[in-house]
């Protein structure tokens, strides 16, 4: 079985985090991704520490994989000429370029489709190609404050906190994949290309949820909430016997009761607290959430981590152990749906990382992440027939 993405030939000019797990993404998915990097300087990510595999940085390791590396300098004209080239025979350019990059490389929509009338372009930015906000920098823990995500993390009287993981630039590049799936899927169609702008602060607004339909309905502010939910209960982190915590997040009345008994049934001091009129409603649950709180609180002090483990298992209660890094990557069931895989690089050995969540029906096959350039040869001879001597040319003028 192929890949879904086989034949499809993407152009990725971006940096950081949101871009590349966008090409990441569609590269494991079986596109052919063209990583195009100044010369001699490349991803800013493969400078950035702490930590490094044979001098290449886990940080871009991370997000580069499945994709080829060609080096050209878009600042001159001969560089620009090999990009719509490369234009040319592609499906999609990908950027995540301020707005008016574009426009001064000539990398704009217009001009890529008089190369190729069928592109697709897609643009990935922090606050989209039109107004005021354009042309603001903007990095994943701005777009979470300007969002509203950090007003609603944390715990209530604390300051505000963003997300431990980098959720904006992740969902972000996500959000972008899907975005350029669906552009090639269309374009199967009506044979036509498509103009994708995504902004990580539109994400961001997506992603409030339930929080922002709250606010729209009801003017009222939602506030942080630490682990809890404003109206599913009970829902929380709750502290164990050996110190550790566990979460349990009850969605629907069925769990709701179901925690109610197994807390009856399983701590001695909460006897009869599933027939306890203050609990047994989502109202009534609402109306008491302090006194819900301090019976839970109290009951889940009483065994450690392990303990409840089982026994939120046997009740069929909603829950789980809050892991920490180590502890989720060496979950047995993320171990077993290979989401911890290893790959082979030329420079810094084997190592392990994430693997793809998108499980399509074929074995994933990762090609490590690309050495600076290490493709730029073969792409200009290989695909677009510049001649060894071209290319030598191209390289003693700095163009690529």
């Amino acid at each position: 079985m192929t890949l879904p993405l086989e034949g499809v030939r993407i152009l990725e000019m971006s940096q950081a985090i949101a871009g590349p797990v966008a090409a990441r993404t569609l590269g494991d998915l079986g596109a052919e991704v063209i990583k195009i990097e100044q010369p001699g300087v490349g991803d800013m990510s493969r400078r950035i520490g702490p930590h490094f595999l044979g001098g290449e940085s886990a940080y871009y390791l991370n997000f580069n994989r499945s994709k080829k590396s060609v080096t050209i300098d878009l600042r001159t004209p001969q560089g620009r000429e090999v990009c719509h080239r490369l234009v040319a025979v592609s499906d999609v350019v990908f950027d995540a370029f301020r707005p008016s990059v574009l426009e001064r490389l000539g990398l704009d929509y217009e001009s890529l489709r008089t190369v190729n009338p069928s592109i697709i372009a897609c643009s990935l930015s922090a606050f989209g190609q039109e107004g005021p906000y354009r042309e603001r920098p903007g990095f994943d823990g701005i777009v979470q404050a300007m969002g509203g995500g950090m007003s609603v993390t944390g715990n209530p009287g604390q300051p505000p906190v963003f997300m431990g993981f980098p959720v904006g630039d992740m969902v972000g590049g996500y959000v972008a994949a899907l975005s350029i799936a669906s552009a090639l899927y269309g374009r199967r169609v009506t044979g036509e290309g498509r103009r994708l702008d995504i902004s990580l602060l539109d994400v961001q607004i997506a992603l409030q949820a339930h929080l922002g339909q709250f606010y729209l309905v009801s003017g009222e502010v939602p506030e942080p909430i630490g682990s809890g939910h404003p109206s599913n209960l009970p829902v929380g982190a709750y502290r164990c016997a050996d110190g550790k915590y566990v979460q349990v997040h009850c969605a629907s009345q069925e769990f709701a009761m179901k925690t109610l008994r197994m807390m009856s049934g399983e701590v001695e001091s909460l006897r009869g607290m599933d027939e306890d009129q203050r609990f047994t409603t989502a109202p009534a649950r609402i109306a008491n959430r302090a006194a819900l709180e301090e019976a839970l609180t109290a009951g889940f002090a009483t065994k450690t981590r392990p303990e409840w483990e089982t026994l939120l298992l046997k009740w069929d209660v909603p829950g789980g152990p809050v892991n920490n890094i180590a502890e989720a990557l060496a979950d047995p069931q993320v171990q077993l749906r290979q989401m911890v895989v290893e790959i082979e690089h030329p420079v810094a050995g084997t190592y392990r990382t994430a693997g793809n969540p998108i499980k399509h029906g074929s074995p994933d096959t990762f090609a490590p992440p690309p050495t600076l350039g290490q493709d730029t040869g073969d792409v200009l001879t290989g695909l677009l027939g510049y001649s060894d001597t071209e290319v030598a040319a191209l390289r003693e003028m700095g163009a690529v």
